[in-house]
């Protein structure tokens, strides 16, 4: 949003959320990932966490494949 521009020294950054959606269970370090809600939408507040681990991995592999 354009709401950092209303400080006296704006700081703009970039922020998203990613993600993933897939149709077949993912396994990142041993740990099994399942996608309960592929090909519906995604519920807005349902919490979850991943090892920090696991966390770096997703990190890796989307930096890897949007730098292609």
């Amino acid at each position: 949003m354009n709401s950092f521009y209303k400080e006296a020294e704006p700081e703009p950054h970039l922020h998203i959320h990613v993600r993933p959606r897939y149709n077949k269970p993912v396994i990142l370090n041993g740990n099994t990932y399942t996608d309960s809600e592929f090909g519906h939408h995604y519920a807005l507040n349902k919490s979850g966490t991943i090892p920090a681990k696991d966390k770096e991995e997703v990190f890796i592999r989307l930096k890897e494949w949007l730098n292609g």
